[in-house]
């Protein structure tokens, strides 16, 4: 009769558990953190092209009088302690953090910004979260524009919305009496006065540019500008093409119609009842359910019926996927209640 601690029963078992499992964790690729770090740049150019630092963690510390192109989608991104820089990031998933930075300038695309004890800074920013400053001042705002190939992919892979820019919406936690610790910056100025194109041959191939026609985000003024005039909500419906037919439909106004401005603009997904909400009327309640919408908030002279004739010239007459705002009386209420944050949360 066998015994149950018999030593080849014993031996099989301890040879089974000599094997090493293989997790799946073990499989990933290892991540060199200093291939992410650029650190003690003084008076240089730094580029890094897409795919380079694909979805990694990137921090740039301790660099003076330096320009950093940084061409790939990012998780998160923190700055430190750097002077005299100018830095171009392609689309960042988390947050930009800006810490003890000073006279820098920044073309940002990101899920948060922040900027603590940060002095004399230009950002042009694409945000859909308000941006936060904390004790810093001298701080300037505008908008994101920027264009290299394979930067809507970027936005793509980083869940990041062109048409979801919260730029001129700025949170202070350490707001002074008396003084602004920021401002936004004045209409005349573009980020090619504050900026230049690259010459290197390797960003040329990717088309590099700041012109705001052929931005991947396009130029919103915000809600703090003035102008006299209707305000014209148009909404486009989700059909897998709609951001095309958006951008078409931009660029058609800014070239036909430059003193309708666009104000706004958001992704979102509505439901039944916000439909109702914002058009007063379930007609739409099927439609908006299809997937995620775009709204656009213009506002200029004759803004209803100047939208009204561009849309029918790029839809042949056909606007079955296309709401426009056509009362000039209510307008404004409808594209109050399109934009209130607290109806739906923003695509991520």
């Amino acid at each position: 009769m066998g015994c149950y601690f018999h030593k080849a029963r014993f031996d099989s078992r301890k040879a089974d558990n000599s094997e090493k499992k293989e997790y799946s964790w073990d499989k990933r690729c290892k991540v060199n953190s200093s291939d992410y770090l650029v650190q003690d740049i003084i008076d240089s150019e730094v580029v890094r092209l897409p795919g380079s630092v694909n979805g990694q963690q990137f921090i740039i510390q301790n660099c003076k009088n330096s320009t950093f192109y940084i061409l790939d989608h990012m998780n998160a991104v923190v700055i430190d302690d750097c002077l005299d820089c100018k830095i171009v990031l392609g689309a960042v998933k988390g947050s930009v953090f800006l810490r003890d930075c000073k006279e820098c300038v920044c073309i940002v695309a990101c899920g948060q910004f922040r900027a603590r004890d940060c002095r004399k800074l230009d950002i042009f920013l694409c945000c859909p979260t308000r941006p936060v400053l904390e004790s810093s001042g001298s701080i300037h705002f505008g908008c994101y524009q920027l264009f290299y190939s394979g930067l809507e992919d970027h936005f793509s892979k980083t869940n990041l919305s062109a048409f979801n820019n919260e730029w001129s919406n700025i949170h202070d936690f350490t707001p002074i009496d008396g003084e602004d610790n920021w401002c936004l910056l004045p209409d005349t100025l573009s980020i090619n006065d504050y900026i230049s194109t690259p010459e290197s041959e390797k960003t040329a191939q990717l088309g590099l540019t700041f012109s705001a026609e052929k931005s991947v985000v396009p130029h919103t003024w915000g809600p703090h500008k003035i102008i006299s005039g209707q305000v014209c909500l148009v909404i486009f419906f989700f059909d897998g093409h709609q951001s095309l037919r958006v951008n078409k439909f931009i660029n058609k106004m800014k070239m036909d119609n430059p003193e309708c401005l666009l104000l706004l603009s958001k992704e979102k997904q509505m439901s039944s009842r916000d439909a109702e909400l914002v058009f007063k009327s379930s007609a739409y309640n099927n439609v908006v359910t299809d997937g995620h919408v775009v709204g656009l908030q213009f506002c200029g002279p004759n803004c209803i019926q100047v939208c009204e004739k561009i849309i029918s010239r790029l839809n042949k007459g056909e606007s079955d996927l296309i709401h426009i705002t056509t009362n000039a009386t209510t307008s404004h209420q409808q594209a109050d209640l399109f934009f209130n944050a607290s109806m739906n949360a923003i695509c991520s």
